[in-house]
């Protein structure tokens, strides 16, 4: 959407190419009835307030021309004898007009840049106020040199959300000579994107110009749809910059990988400069909130508060800094869990809260109707608020309403905390365990997944060391599927910390292990005829059981001579031993 008031090309008829009919000049009633008309419309659909300015008003009373500058006056003198200053006053009126319709426009453009999110406004624009990936775009960085050279090849961005990745993707595109063009996986078809790579074509081949192409959400695009993009990285019509949060291994063509250089985008965090970036967005919510303040104020009143505060911005900034404590800064950081768009929205929402407080005396003001005019003592009760507010932890707990903790049933970091839980119990460590059951369960994992992990850790891990494990991981589950959460969350810390500190052996776990491998690998060795079953004649009088030796017709304590495995397998041991056996594919993967 253009901002209020932006100019258009004038308009031409498409037959005759002749300039259609104007509209009547701006010093017409029609036109400024037009005018006002729309502004009204707007201002209604942005959710404004009716517009008043007491300054622009008692100006033109003390001139004698009506308040409402989009309103004939009907005293107005008519005729032709008029003195020079009833000559002069349409053009006062005319001048009024101006001045009203361009504090109308400019009040409805800043609303329009405050609708927009705080996350979006704050994005940094260049390399040197890019938050955090020091590695890459830090000095010495590849990705920096690569930037400042203009020779960015196609890569892949990988990180969790709100690390910077579609922001270093637009600074590569204010940076570059290159034509760019930016897609989302989510919004675009492979269609769109066959109509970027035709222009990108024509334009490397008569602008001798390169493309780059930004894809985000990359991974939402199947291994065959991202085919598509094979010919044209691998001719070097294009640059691809796709993001992605998943693994690039397991979501993105090996072709298309193959081709492009992907770059690690860790979390953000403390060191990074997160407190910087906090603290910048708060500066640009904070002087919204200093404007609509301000706009409820006299000339008296705004002098007071440019006296108590200050007119540079290095003074507003400072005092911007001073309301905001250091507690609230670094919980932001620490329940956004390095994710800074996360943090930012919190920010908005805690300072927004905050500042309906400061301003709720003008709130009740409006829509009681009231002037600004008849109710001074407002304001200095708002500048009082103003110099007194403090954004603390509790201003951010309370806007913070979900987990911060970033988890993916399906993703990375799913698989990444259930190894965690199966290594800790496996270690011993009972407190680690628990840290890990509670990151799963807080993040909202299914408690039933966890509960079928620990039957698998019961005979793994603790075997035949403790043959109670089996059974309680057993109930474990049952108590989960009878109760479920948020009580079940105890059966699985009892499970948890009986099995972490349960003696382990590993013996029945290794020694199927080399029975797969013997079974994969070896010989498929027939069933010994003495220990096949014989339940036709037929198969008696083939010899099937002959031989066989029953086990409880013999004194107990003696020993039956008796062998049980194919002659290929004689004196061939699983149990006790310990060999390198051959791994697979995680199996933890697919629990």
């Amino acid at each position: 959407m253009l901002p209020f008031g932006t100019s258009k090309a004038k308009k031409t008829n498409s037959s005759t190419g002749t300039p259609q009919k104007q509209a009547p000049p701006s010093s017409s009633p029609s036109y400024v009835s037009k005018q006002k008309r729309e502004m009204d419309e707007f201002e209604d659909i942005i959710g404004l307030e009716p517009f008043q300015d007491n300054e622009v008003n008692g100006r033109a009373k003390a001139q004698g021309i009506s308040s409402n500058p989009f309103i004939a006056r009907s005293d107005a003198p008519q005729g032709h004898n008029l003195s020079q200053q009833q000559q002069q006053q349409p053009q006062r009126q005319q001048t009024q007009e101006q001045q009203v319709f361009q504090s109308r426009r400019d009040r409805v453009n800043a609303s329009m840049q405050r609708s927009m999110p705080l996350a979006e406004r704050a994005r940094p624009t260049s390399l040197d106020d890019f938050i955090g990936q020091k590695e890459l775009v830090g000095p010495g960085g590849i990705l920096r040199a690569l930037v400042l050279q203009d020779t960015v090849p196609s890569i892949i961005l990988w990180g969790p959300c709100g690390v910077g990745k579609t922001t270093l993707a637009r600074i590569i595109a204010h940076s570059t000579k290159s034509q760019f063009k930016e897609l989302s996986a989510t919004t675009h078809n492979v269609a769109d994107v066959r109509k970027v790579f035709e222009d990108a074509k024509n334009l490397s081949l008569f602008n001798k110009q390169r493309t780059i192409v930004f894809l985000d959400e990359i991974h939402r695009f199947t291994k065959a749809q991202q085919d598509i993009f094979l010919p044209f990285v691998e001719k070097g019509t294009i640059t691809l910059v796709g993001a992605t949060t998943e693994n690039p291994s397991f979501r993105i063509n090996s072709a298309l990988l193959s081709r492009c250089r992907v770059l690690t985008l860790d979390k953000l965090s403390l060191e990074d400069g997160m407190d910087r970036m906090i603290r910048r967005a708060a500066r640009i919510k904070w002087r919204d909130i200093l404007e609509m303040a301000q706009d409820q104020m006299t000339p008296r009143e705004k002098s007071n508060f440019a006296s108590t505060i200050g007119k540079d911005d290095q003074s507003i900034n400072n005092w911007i800094d001073g309301i905001i404590e250091p507690g609230a800064v670094k919980w932001l950081i620490d329940l956004s869990d390095g994710d800074g768009r996360s943090a930012i929205n919190t920010l908005e929402i805690a300072v927004q809260g905050l500042s309906t407080t400061i301003l709720s005396n003008d709130t009740e003001r409006l829509n009681s109707g009231l002037s600004t005019s008849t109710m001074d003592t407002d304001a200095p009760n708002v500048l009082e608020k103003l110099v007194s507010a403090s954004l603390t932890a509790e201003n951010v707990k309370n806007a913070f309403q979900k987990t911060h903790l970033q988890y993916d049933r399906q993703g990375d970091e799913h698989y990444n905390l259930i190894s965690a839980l199966h290594k800790s119990i496996r270690g011993g460590d009972a407190d680690a365990a628990l840290y890990w059951l509670g990151r799963m369960l807080v993040a909202g994992e299914e408690p039933l997944y966890i509960a079928r992990r620990l039957i698998r850790v019961a005979s793994e891990d603790i075997g035949m060391a403790d043959s109670s494990a089996l059974p309680l991981a057993i109930a474990t589950y049952q108590a989960c599927q009878l109760i479920g959460m948020p009580e079940c969350d105890v059966n699985l810390a009892h499970c948890v910390t009986y099995m972490a500190k349960a003696k382990k052996s590993v013996d029945v776990y290794y020694a199927y292990g080399l029975v797969k491998q013997t079974v994969s690998e070896e010989f498929a060795y027939p069933v010994p005829i003495h220990l096949r079953n014989a339940p036709t004649s037929l198969m008696k009088d083939l010899g099937y059981g002959e031989g066989y030796k029953y086990n409880p017709s013999y004194p107990e304590g003696v020993k039956v001579d008796q062998e049980y495995v194919p002659k290929g397998l004689k004196k061939r041991k699983f149990l006790g031993e310990f060999p390198v056996m051959k791994l697979g594919e995680d199996e933890e993967r697919h629990m």
